[in-house]
C-alpha cells in the first residue's frame, strides 16, 4: 500500500467507525484517539469492526492479529491493514 493508501484506509476505517458507534462523533476523535481506552468500542465492537476490514480490505485476520496495539487507534488499524495486504 501507497502513502495514499493507507490515507484512503483512514478515511474508509474512521467513516465506519462513526457509522457504527454514532457516539464517538460527540466527543473529540481523530487518527490518535484510543478506541478501546476511552471504551469507544467494546468486545464485540471489535469483533465488527475486524469483520469489516477483513471483508473491505480483503485481508485475513487470524488469532494472533488480535493484539489491542493493532486496533487501539485509526492509525494503528491503517497501519495493520497496510502490513496485512503485503
Amino acid at each position: 500500500m501507497s502513502e495514499s493508501d493507507v490515507l484512503d484506509a483512514k478515511v474508509v476505517i474512521r467513516d465506519f467507525l462513526l457509522r457504527r458507534f454514532p457516539g464517538l462523533g460527540s466527543r473529540p476523535f481523530d487518527d490518535a484517539t484510543s478506541l478501546l481506552a476511552t471504551g469507544a468500542i467494546d468486545s464485540l465492537g471489535v469483533l465488527d469492526l475486524m469483520g469489516f476490514i477483513e471483508e473491505r480490505f480483503a485481508v485475513e485476520i487470524s488469532d494472533h492479529d488480535f493484539d489491542p496495539d493493532n486496533f487501539e487507534t485509526v492509525e494503528q488499524l491503517a497501519r495493520f491493514v497496510e502490513q496485512a495486504r503485503r
